[in-house]
């Protein structure tokens, strides 16, 4: 889950400005899209840190679990209840917005489950927040918009001029640029399609303006966002290969380093593993959802790849570059999982080697296909949950053992921000994706310490491993 979108990144101090709070669930993508809303928002309103110093509250959500919607409604009572307040003190000018992919799938339930909420704003109909926020503020009027869109969707003028105001304190070290909408794999679990649509990829063109804007502003990593991010350009008419335009973006001046999030093992063709170890910018980690180890629940997902094709991903990648990380998804208790299945799914991980995974039990989603399984084909919900607990106690093992080679060797960090709490300590990563705890040692040859800032590339020498981290101490520069 993304945290409440962070003021230290994304906004600029501006007091004549009033406040609006953002909440982020879900993936990169719905981060992607909160910077989107307060771009198109930021002429008249700064970031601020609490849904009480706001006078619009816009809460961006998550379908892919059940819980996700639980948090919503439980979050939309506590804006209720701040909302009534600020009447009470003759202050009517409190906005409540919903936007994401319960926004898409729920529409009018949501305002009906909660009146307090000023309009729904789906996934394709970004650009029309400002003038749902002017509805609700100058007509008290609710809106509902949740309409499909066939075209991609671009917020240029209003992106552009935003991250321009973005000043060096506060910009952020990471270029967040989708390249598609929607995903056509019509996974059985998944409710992805109903929420987003059919895969649409975007122009090459402003993908590659985005990116040269963000990094001269200072951003040093780009990540790509999609749904199966290697689908990219096969909707494209002539088509446009993913790698190909992996290798352009390499070539932009200023990009340190290319991440992707989520390619589809269906996808992965030798082209694309080539890029592997011939782009210096591209960070040897690779987050390839598996969600099961067993052939039977992957054909009943309609994965499209069974076990021995994921295998030899895996082996081609590390021939390859023998150094890559290799994160994954996994879902436990998908309808009529066996003890063996699920054993299945144990020997993977542990022939893979993940570095860390994302692991989920199995939820229902509405419109999706899995939905026709009987309950006697449900996994119980106490049988699922110990598969789970054991699937992540594996994980533990897996990541302390795989972190302990990084003990005293030197590494590469990009720094992310200051941790909490603790004095010259600050957090970041390494190529490989994997978190690291900076101590930043009394500098020998300096009386005074400089400030580090997000996004400086610094090295340091690991001290310390754990199945969840590393840590290091900060080498002289």
């Amino acid at each position: 889950m993304t945290d409440t979108l962070s003021t230290d990144i994304l906004s600029k101090d501006n007091n004549s400005k009033k406040g609006i709070w953002i909440k982020t669930y879900g993936c990169q993508m719905n981060e992607y899209d909160s910077e989107k809303v307060l771009a198109l928002l930021s002429k008249d309103y700064k970031l601020v840190d609490t849904p009480e110093q706001a006078e619009i509250a816009f809460v961006n959500t998550c379908s892919v679990r059940d819980k996700a919607e639980q948090k919503l409604y439980s979050l939309l009572g506590v804006l209720r209840d701040i909302k009534k307040e600020k009447q009470a003190n003759n202050n009517t000018n409190y906005v409540i917005g919903v936007g994401g992919c319960v926004a898409q799938q729920e529409g009018k339930t949501i305002v009906s489950r909660s009146p307090t909420v000023d309009f729904v704003v789906g996934t394709h109909n970004l650009s029309l927040v400002p003038s749902l926020v002017k509805q609700a503020k100058e007509e008290g009027k609710k809106s509902v918009a949740v309409n499909y869109r066939e075209e991609w969707e671009e917020l240029s003028p209003e992106i552009e001029q935003y991250t321009k105001d973005v000043t060096s304190g506060a910009r952020s070290f990471r270029a967040l640029v989708s390249i598609q909408r929607g995903c056509s794999k019509h996974c059985t679990f998944c409710v992805v399609q109903t929420t987003r649509g059919e895969q649409v990829s975007r122009a090459k063109e402003e993908i590659l303006r985005e990116i040269k804007l963000k990094v001269n502003l200072g951003a040093k990593e780009v990540l790509l966002l999609g749904q199966t991010v290697n689908s990219y350009g096969l909707d494209l008419k002539p088509r446009i290969k993913f790698e190909n335009l992996v290798r352009e973006i390499a070539e932009i001046e200023g990009v340190s380093r290319i991440r992707f999030i989520s390619p589809h093992p269906q996808e992965v063709k030798p082209g694309f593993i080539e890029l592997y170890g011939d782009l210096k910018q591209l960070c040897p980690h690779i987050h390839l959802p598996l969600q099961s180890g067993s052939d039977r629940i992957l054909k009943l997902m309609n994965r499209n790849y069974r076990k021995k094709r994921y295998l030899e991903i895996v082996q081609a990648l590390k021939q390859k570059l023998p150094d890559i990380s290799i994160t994954t998804d996994i879902i436990v208790g998908f309808p009529t999982e066996t003890e063996e299945d699920f054993n299945e799914t144990l020997e993977v991980m542990k022939e893979v080697a993940f570095t860390s995974s994302f692991t989920f039990k199995y939820s229902r989603r509405p419109n999706t296909k899995a939905l026709s399984y009987s309950i006697e084909d449900e996994v119980p919900n106490e049988v699922a949950h110990q598969r789970l607990l054991k699937l992540q106690a594996l994980q533990d093992e897996i990541a302390a053992e795989n972190n302990k080679k990084w003990l005293d060797r030197e590494v590469e960090v990009l720094v992310e921000g200051k941790i909490k709490n603790k004095e010259n300590s600050v957090r970041g990563r390494i190529p490989q994706g994997i978190l690291v705890e900076l101590i930043s040692a009394a500098n020998k040859n300096s009386v005074k310490q400089r400030e580090i800032l997000p996004g400086e590339l610094l090295r340091a020498k690991i001290n310390y491993t754990s199945a969840h981290g590393l840590r290091g101490e900060l080498l002289d520069e």
